[in-house]
């Protein structure tokens, strides 16, 4: 036999975690005898609580048509992060427990309240370097310029929930994104929760469940080395595997590699393998990067290793001189056509006309000049020279 239920309270809040907009509406038996009474939700928490005189109960948690039940412990019943559902479409939480042979329950509907459309959108999350994390989003479509927007994320539902350290902001100066530094339990599952706030209208949050691995971006395999033989026409490639925070010990067989040489890829579960057909008179370039996979270890590919180069250069000798050639072979054609283009429709003198001299002014004042002079000393009359006599005085002791 179960008791009805019927609409005890309806509880508008605004509940703390720091600051949830949302409707809790709660209800119980209609029976005077219900084992259960004073259901209380704490969302942030994800803990309900009651009074009750019996000692066995069950709860659960809905959310669409996902299912989960609690973990009951003297009146109080608790959803880890690992097995909970994010709330901002809603959730319903239940209590159920049997006295005198009779089913009881008690229900709390949690309804968000803000404006449609104000949340944050296309909200995500990547571990890179070992132990930085960036998280970014997108201003609802509806949300006021004025929104302020705020990260939380929680490790465990027992701990406070920490704040982002530090955003970055779109031209508006609305939070669109967040960094960490020294993320290093990454084994975890993490709750986030993104809720905002603004003078015109109520802003919706947005909650979501992450596990850390699963979006780290692995750093590229350690000391690559490559090793030739030009009598077996063969190389062998050895490397170490990335060193993810969380993973201790010999865990080589978590990962697998891609190698990339000369655009030719291949995949690997080893930290070598042999690279076949080497031509001593070719240059080849390598590139390996990681993923997961077993092991609580990202599935997705890691990043590239720097280039290494091996082999002989001169296949990039003979490129740089087809190179080379096809654009001397391409410039004589060009200086051909404009050569004869100039022939054709061109005068050399046109080109080419001499440049005009400032006249001399002084060269035919010079000219003039000279003439005048000779004229003159020419019509001069012949100079006339006396004969004198000298007479020499001896004087006789």
């Amino acid at each position: 036999m179960a008791a009805t239920l019927g609409l005890i309270s309806l509880f508008s809040c605004v509940v703390l975690f720091p600051m949830l907009h949302a409707v809790i509406v709660y209800t119980e038996s209609k029976s005077s005898s219900s084992p259960i009474a004073n259901l209380t939700l704490n969302p942030g928490k994800l803990k309900l609580t009651w009074d009750s005189s019996v000692t066995e109960y069950r709860c659960s948690m809905r959310v669409g048509h996902s299912y989960i039940r609690g973990n009951v412990f003297n009146k109080t019943c608790m959803f880890s992060i690992n097995r909970a559902f994010p709330i901002h479409k809603g959730a319903l939480f239940q209590v159920e427990a049997m006295y005198n042979h009779t089913s009881y329950s008690a229900e709390a509907r949690f309804i968000p309240q803000g404006m449609n459309g104000t949340s944050v959108e296309n909200f995500s999350c990547v571990i890179y370097n070992i132990s930085f994390m960036n998280c970014t989003w997108k201003a609802g479509r509806n949300a006021p310029e004025d929104t302020q927007y705020f990260l939380f994320f929680q490790y465990s539902k027992e701990e406070d929930e920490q704040e982002c350290p530090h955003y970055i902001r779109d031209a508006l100066g609305r939070p669109i994104a967040c960094s960490f530094q020294n993320v290093t339990d990454i084994k975890k599952e993490v709750y986030f929760l993104v809720n905002g706030s603004s003078n015109e209208s109520e802003i919706q949050f947005y909650d979501e469940y992450i596990t850390l691995y699963e979006i780290e971006i692995l750093t590229p395999p350690l000391n690559i080395t490559v090793n030739c033989s030009e009598d077996r026409a063969e190389c062998i490639v050895r490397w170490k595997r990335p060193q993810p925070s969380h993973m201790k010990g010999n865990v080589d067989h978590c990962f697998e590699y891609q190698i990339d040489i000369r655009n030719k890829k291949t995949i690997v579960t080893e930290t070598s393998c042999t690279f076949q057909n080497y031509n001593v008179k070719k240059k080849y370039t390598l590139q390996i990067r990681a993923k997961g996979d077993i092991c609580l270890v990202s599935q997705n590919w890691g990043e590239w290793s720097e280039p290494i180069e091996f082999g002989n250069p001169e296949d990039a000798v003979l490129t740089t001189t087809i190179v080379l050639l096809l654009i001397a072979f391409g410039t004589i054609p060009v200086a051909l056509v404009i050569f004869f283009l100039c022939k054709r429709y061109c005068s050399l003198k046109k080109m080419f006309s001499p440049v005009p001299q400032p006249k001399n002014k002084f060269h035919e004042l010079f000219q003039i000049s000279d003439k005048n002079i000779q004229r003159e000393w020419m019509d001069l009359p012949p100079a006339k020279y006396e004969t004198e006599e000298i007479t020499t005085v001896e004087e006789i002791k």
